[in-house]
């Protein structure tokens, strides 16, 4: 019997050698993107000492032993620089990165069963080098991924529909079965519809749709996969997803009104909160952690600052000495200023003293009473309260505040924030003396809002849902209440309108009477808050060798004979206080030329 003669073996074309050198042509209507028409294999006619030079150790093996990999580099594809858990790979012996098996035999023209109208093309960018120029982003239709980044080289795409998926993607089977989310196979939905989304309630025809026609089931590809027990900023509680509910409740996160007959997260403790699908998981809100079976931990702001040594006694983890708690103490103290606040006391707060003679060591009650771990509402990670580098100085990363007192500090993902702790205090609702309404926070993620006090556009501020009103985190923070140490009375902060208001007490020019103003109701002293704030440093005292950025900074009393000019406005500084600036190698003496000297309401306000 003559042995069966079988066809020699396919010899692949390394997807480097494909994109790189191969015939490719640049499509008319868009120079960014290369199509590419060559094969991914070398016809059977070409004897393998004919190939071209370059396709010389660039052999192609497959990576059986990377079909089940979840983390690591070493399953980044070099060609669509995605990583597939379950796919086969190949590793190139001359580029020395694995490439997908979809991506090492992909056909120039695909018909995808996530797109059956159209044939894909496969391209790649023309640019692939980031210093070259910004290219034009397109995400997976699939799995969202960014195709044809600086990072990417191959994707396909119809430029009638400008639909683009990976090379892996494109290859995935048209159902999914998905038991926990839907008891019946769900299928892939190929026409763009106006379909509202049973998991999120949303209506969105640039994702992928699945439905169930069994039971009239429509789903969103991304939505399929949410989670079902989370915990999120806004609220102190897990949430647990469900579809139950007729209740007309408004959402926790944006306000709006949640319909009970589509998916939302609501609070496992039987607290009256539900959430938009949407709104719960969005990454400022959500820290991406599934905890449907992870054990219930401990509630993030139970963990006490300080230990109890007898009644009304405390050690407190800042400091070494016991501290003395002294009732509504009456002394007005400029001089000494909250540890943690850096806030003067003006008489009437609960205090915790240091119980040493020669100590000055003094704390607010609110602020000794500061959990070790804190939630706030503008943050998915819980921040740390650190209170052993107060010599340390940095901007707070909400109000942008200088300061140097106690703060709470996140380095989830790689990324540092600190906040002071007058911002950690905010919470919702947030009731502020100046308006009617309960404030929330900002319902439109990405947004910039004009803040109703200061005038400037920031990007997290406080909204009132019932009137046009949004405050940013430095003016919610500014003190209802100052004293100004030329008048006896207490200054309150006001926006009332009123014609008999003429000057400023500290700059002496004309007030706007529309404009935010710390006003005395006794005397009818008014002033600028840029002024008083900035100009009579409320939030600062003097103090030497504090740190910012390995900078040295020196905040001192402007006392002297003769001005110092402000290296900022080149004029003779009229502050209060002001701030010395050095690097690390320049000496302590004051008149030595490294050192620069600012006027200090540049930093407590003008960063701002």
């Amino acid at each position: 019997m003559d042995s069966v003669q079988l066809p020699p073996p396919i010899i692949l074309v390394c997807p480097f050698l494909r994109y790189n050198f191969f015939p490719i042509r640049i499509y008319d209507r868009d120079p960014e993107f290369l199509i590419i028409n060559s094969p991914h294999y070398y016809p059977f006619t070409v004897p393998e000492s004919a190939l071209p030079y370059r396709h010389f150790g660039h052999s192609l093996y497959p990576l059986y032993w990377c079909n089940n990999k979840v983390t690591g580099e070493e399953s980044l594809c070099g060609a669509c620089q995605c990583k597939e858990i379950g796919s086969t790979y190949y590793f190139c012996n001359e580029c020395k990165v694995p490439y997908h098996k979809e991506c090492v035999e992909s056909p120039c023209l695909i018909k995808s069963l996530y797109h059956p109208k159209h044939h894909l093309q496969l391209l790649r960018n023309r640019f692939s080098n980031p210093f070259d120029v910004d290219v034009q982003k397109i995400p997976c239709s699939y799995c969202d991924s960014n195709c044809g980044d600086y990072r990417t080289k191959l994707f396909y795409y119809c430029f009638i529909c400008k639909f683009s998926m990976d090379p892996v993607c494109a290859t995935k089977p048209s159902f999914m079965n998905y038991h926990k989310r839907h008891d019946h196979t769900l299928n892939h939905f190929p026409r763009k519809a106006d379909l509202k989304c049973d998991v999120c309630g949303v209506v969105d025809s640039n994702s992928l749709i699945y439905v169930c026609l069994q039971c009239d089931f429509v789903v969103h590809k991304n939505c399929i996969y949410l989670p079902f027990v989370i915990r999120i900023s806004r609220h102190n509680h897990r949430l647990s997803f469900t579809y139950s509910g007729l209740r007309i409740l408004s959402c926790g996160v944006c306000r709006q009104e949640v319909d009970g007959n589509y998916g939302k997260y609501s609070c496992i403790k039987d607290c009256p909160y539900v959430v938009h699908s949407k709104c719960a998981t969005r990454r400022d809100v959500w820290d991406e952690k599934e905890l449907e079976e992870e054990p219930e931990e401990e509630e993030y702001e139970n963990l006490n600052s300080y230990e109890v040594i007898s009644a009304g006694i405390i050690e407190h983890l800042s400091h070494s000495h016991h501290l003395k708690f002294e009732k509504k103490t009456t002394d007005i103290m400029y001089a000494e200023r909250c540890q943690a606040c850096v806030l003067p006391f003006y008489g009437g707060d609960d205090v915790y003293k240091c119980m040493k003679s020669k100590c000055d060591f003094v704390l607010h009650e609110a602020c000794a009473n500061l959990p070790r771990t804190k939630q706030h509402i503008a943050h998915p990670y819980p921040f740390i309260l650190q209170v052993s580098d107060t010599k340390n100085c940095f901007f707070c990363g909400f109000c942008d505040r200088f300061s140097y007192g106690f703060r709470y500090m996140c380095s989830k993902e790689g990324d540092s924030i600190s906040i002071d702790v007058r911002c950690a205090a905010i919470s919702e609702p947030f009731d502020h003396q100046c308006h009617p309404h309960p404030l929330f926070f900002s319902n439109e993620h990405g947004r910039y809002r004009p803040c109703s006090m200061c005038g400037k556009e920031k990007l997290r501020t406080l909204n009132c849902i019932e009137c046009d009103f949004f405050l940013c985190f430095y003016c919610a923070t500014l003190p209802y209440k100052v004293r100004y140490e030329h008048d006896e009375h207490f200054l309150t902060l006001s926006c009332e309108e009123n014609e008999s208001l003429s000057w400023c007490g500290v700059c002496e020019e004309t007030l706007d009477s529309n404009k935010w103003l710390y006003t005395c109701n006794e005397c009818s002293a008014t002033f600028h808050i840029p002024c008083l704030l900035g100009k009579c440093a409320l939030y600062v005292k003097p103090a030497q060798n504090l740190l910012f950025d390995s900078i040295k900074i020196d905040i001192f009393v402007n006392n002297g004979l003769t001005r110092p000019i402000c290296d900022e406005c080149g004029r003779h500084c009229q502050d209060k206080l002001m701030l010395k600036m050095a690097d690390d190698d320049d000496d302590d003496d004051d008149d030595d030329e490294g050192n620069r000297a600012y006027c200090y309401h540049h930093w407590e306000v003008d960063s701002a």
